[in-house]
């Protein structure tokens, strides 16, 4: 893992440079003939430290300068100048050494490829050979913002049914190791056998109580057993099964789809081939099923098929794509009919997201209600046998 560090020059000026250690980064500077008096280290570096918002910025900003007339090279030194996030100055400082001395954008990005997908410096590479970067950075703004966009409406749409249940599951667990001991202790005063109901839950809370550390470990260690071995081994099998869920696997299957359409649709629109385009999309697609799929498109494709014809026999995607994708070969408009599936998948999308927690919200509602309403039975059942207790 790398670091961020801050070194001072003879003149005290400041600076900042990243390497895997204060001695990396002494050699590093020792071979730029740099001299630091000072080393000190400011925060570590690694691929979740760039976001892809932050990204999104950066490429609006710098597609923006290039319309205006400036450079690339100068556009990458005000933006270094003016970001808030110092590794993010350090690296658009980095770009541009690179760029100086020689090397095109798109091979200097490579180097960097935590930060920028393969998609993006292929992209660039074509506005590089066409003289347009500036329309490809305004492509990859656009392709940036409806991704985010769509991660974004997920999340959202989850925000409230996740809270719920995580209020929910602190609430049970009070009930059952607090509020329950103490009418157990309460109901020990009275010489008379609880209702069934009520002492399997009593039973429940006492062992909790006692096994509580137990009980943490083991859930622990089966979320640790399902994150680093079966979701590896049987990642085909879980894929295969989420499409196959009510509402969840809707969703899921709408946005894989208006993803791998807005990258080959993008990729359409650079020049990009579309094998090469394919091939980014199953590279950053999650889903393995859709993966494979587009893997073994491409192998068909390369024997000579058509894009249509081997969708025909893909059932994760829909007869709508062939129909237009069928068209779009036949008029010699596939970006075009790329894009238009790309949008309406988006728009379903949307509007999937937009109802899955209203469809959600109620179904976890009537569970959760189910499991505390039990818990406040089992804890006033026998109360209403208090006088036969009494008695």
């Amino acid at each position: 893992m790398k670091r961020l560090y801050v070194w001072y020059d003879l003149d005290f000026n400041e600076n900042k440079i990243i390497a895997s250690s204060q001695q990396d980064a002494k050699k590093q500077l020792l071979l730029q003939g740099k001299i630091a008096i000072k080393i000190k280290p400011v925060k570590y570096i690694n691929k979740h430290s760039f976001t892809r918002l932050e990204l999104l910025v950066v490429t609006k900003q710098i597609a923006t300068m290039l319309k205006a007339g400036l450079s690339i090279v100068d556009s990458l030194l005000i933006l270094a100048k003016e970001h808030p996030h110092p590794h993010w100055q350090y690296l658009l400082v980095e770009i541009e050494h690179q760029i100086a001395k020689g090397e095109p954008l798109s091979k200097v990005l490579t180097h960097h490829h935590l930060v920028f997908p393969t998609l993006y410096c292929e992209i660039v590479a074509i506005g590089e050979m066409t003289g347009q970067l500036d329309s490809s950075f305004e492509q990859l703004t656009l392709q940036l913002e409806k991704s985010i966009k769509l991660q974004k409406r997920i999340k959202q749409a989850m925000r409230y049914p996740c809270f719920l249940l995580t209020v929910s599951i602190i609430v049970i667990v009070i009930m059952l190791l607090v509020v329950l001991p103490r009418f157990a202790q309460i109901y020990q005063d009275f010489d008379a056998q609880l209702p069934l109901f009520t002492q399997c839950i009593i039973d429940l809370s006492h062992f909790l109580q006692r096994a509580w550390f137990v009980v943490l470990i083991t859930l622990l260690l089966s979320y640790l057993l399902y994150q680093y071995y079966l979701k590896l081994r049987y990642r085909d099998v879980i894929d295969s099964y989420t499409l196959k869920l009510p509402i969840i696997g809707k969703v899921i299957a709408t946005t894989c789809l208006t993803h791998i359409f807005q990258t080959i649709a993008i990729t359409q629109q650079a020049g990009i081939p579309l094998l090469a385009g394919l091939t980014a999309s199953a590279n950053t697609i999650m889903h393995r099923v859709y993966q494979k799929s587009i893997f073994y498109m491409i192998a068909e494709i390369e024997k000579g098929l058509s894009f249509s014809h081997v969708l025909q026999t893909q059932p994760c995607f829909p007869t709508l794509c062939r129909q237009l994708i069928h068209i779009g070969e036949q008029s010699g408009t596939l970006d075009l009919m790329l894009t238009k599936l790309a949008d309406y998948y988006e728009a379903q999308s949307q509007t999937l997201t937009d109802n899955l927690s209203q469809l959600v919200e109620p179904l976890l509602m009537l569970i959760l209600a189910l499991i505390i309403g039990s818990l406040i039975i089992a804890m006033y059942l026998p109360i209403f046998q208090l006088g036969e207790v009494i008695n």
